[in-house]
């Protein structure tokens, strides 16, 4: 079993990775990809690539998703993390630049609109072929140049259809530091039901997350075990059901939950927001909401995705997986439109800062990473017990966050 390194034993650096398949670079002071015939695609690197060190984070989901949505915020997020902490944050190359622009920062934060979903490789407006690439080069990693890496890939293309033909072209999967794999918890019956009538709904399939997961590890074939961040999108939705009267229900067995009750506790971790950005990742509560996730899932009867990573599909040895809690917009849109309160973003960084932190970058101006706690292992998924009704606190609801506050 293999899972990418994070620092080179020789050398205390981060590897140097090529940004189109994930792998190290033979040659750190090479200026094109040799992982990349050049005939077909243009292999060269970004300036400074030479002896950096690469961040990598591979995209999955299906179409319901949100990957697109929850890209465009995060780009945005990151540039706030990283100025925060001292650093530059900057369009590794112009690709990264005009595509960032076109299809993502221009139809939402300008012409407020959603975003559609990734498209195949196969369409001829399809954008994915090529990774996004950011320089976040800061103060407390002087030693080497950073470069963070998102590779997406389209619903349709994670489908059973032909997927054989196209595996080869996602062995990146293999390489990454992180999976960020989305789903929709709309995607759950139960949820859908409880929440009928309460929010807009749209097209989800049952199965959706399902194959797509089990397709991304089949790519991941039996030695590769790179670290799953499993994400809970379009969080919001789950804060509806706060809203939903229950009280007429009768509950008794080890699933039945008043998730009214449970979902007004405001201090709970998943209704809580992240650790502040000039500040370290708060790893306690990464820990705490993992959990919480774990046991919203075995309550709500949507444990197959965790009982998947818990047994290989090749190999012996279970996927490392975390969950996460994460809302691009923070409120359901409203037809075509984001919703007129404006974007406010919940728990977005999470997956990133878990790695970061586990590198020893973006941890606060004070932070070195002389002085940091060495991060914990992520565990494997595993059975957890039923989520217990918890004590309502005496918490005020959180403040609305006024439109594009995050992002100026």
């Amino acid at each position: 079993m293999t899972a990418p390194d994070l620092y080179q034993s020789d050398t205390g650096l981060l590897p140097t990775r090529c940004p189109f398949t994930f792998k190290v670079l033979p040659n750190p002071e090479a200026t094109a990809s040799p992982f990349v015939d050049a005939t077909t695609q243009d292999a060269t690197l970004p300036d400074g690539w030479q002896n950096s060190g690469t961040l990598t984070f591979a995209m999955a989901g299906d179409r319901s998703s949100g990957k697109s949505m929850y890209i465009a915020v995060i780009v945005k997020l990151l540039r706030k993390l990283v100025v925060a902490n001292g650093g530059s944050f900057l369009y590794a190359d112009e690709y990264t630049k005009r595509i960032y622009q076109e299809k993502y920062e221009k139809p939402l934060f300008e012409q407020m609109g959603l975003l559609p979903p990734t498209p195949p490789a196969s369409a001829p407006d399809a954008h994915q072929q090529r990774p996004l690439i950011f320089d976040i080069s800061t103060s407390n990693h002087p030693e080497q140049r950073l470069f963070v890496v998102f590779r997406d890939v389209a619903g349709e293309d994670l489908q059973e259809e032909n997927f054989s033909d196209r595996e080869s072209e996602l062995e990146f999967f293999q390489e990454a530091d992180r999976i960020l794999f989305l789903f929709d918890p709309m995607s759950v019956p139960r949820i859908r039901q409880m929440l009928e009538g309460s929010v807009p709904t749209h097209d989800v399939g049952t199965d959706g997350p399902m194959v797509v997961l089990r397709n991304v590890l089949r790519v991941l074939g039996p030695e590769h075990r790179p670290k799953i961040s499993l994400c809970m999108s379009k969080f919001d939705t789950m804060q509806h059901l706060s809203e939903v009267n229950q009280d007429h229900l009768h509950y008794s067995g080890t699933n039945m939950v008043n998730w009214q009750r449970v979902m007004s506790n405001f201090g709970a971790t998943f209704r809580r927001d992240s650790a502040p950005l000039d500040g370290p990742y708060d790893r306690v509560a990464g820990e705490i909401l993992d959990l919480e996730i774990r046991s919203m899932l075995q309550c709500l009867d949507a444990t197959h995705l965790l009982n998947q990573l818990n047994q290989p599909l090749a190999g012996d040895a279970s996927y490392p997986v975390k969950c996460f809690a994460v809302s691009p917009l923070g409120a359901s849109p409203e037809g075509d439109r984001i919703n007129r309160s404006g974007i406010a973003p919940f728990r977005c960084l999470d997956p990133l800062r878990e790695l970061f932190s586990e590198v020893g970058i973006l941890e606060g101006l004070e932070a070195s990473r002389s002085n940091l706690v060495p991060s914990q292992p992520s565990h494997p998924a595993q059975p957890v017990p039923a989520m217990p009704e918890p004590q309502e606190l005496p918490a005020e609801e959180p403040k609305k966050r006024g439109f594009l506050r995050w992002f100026k």
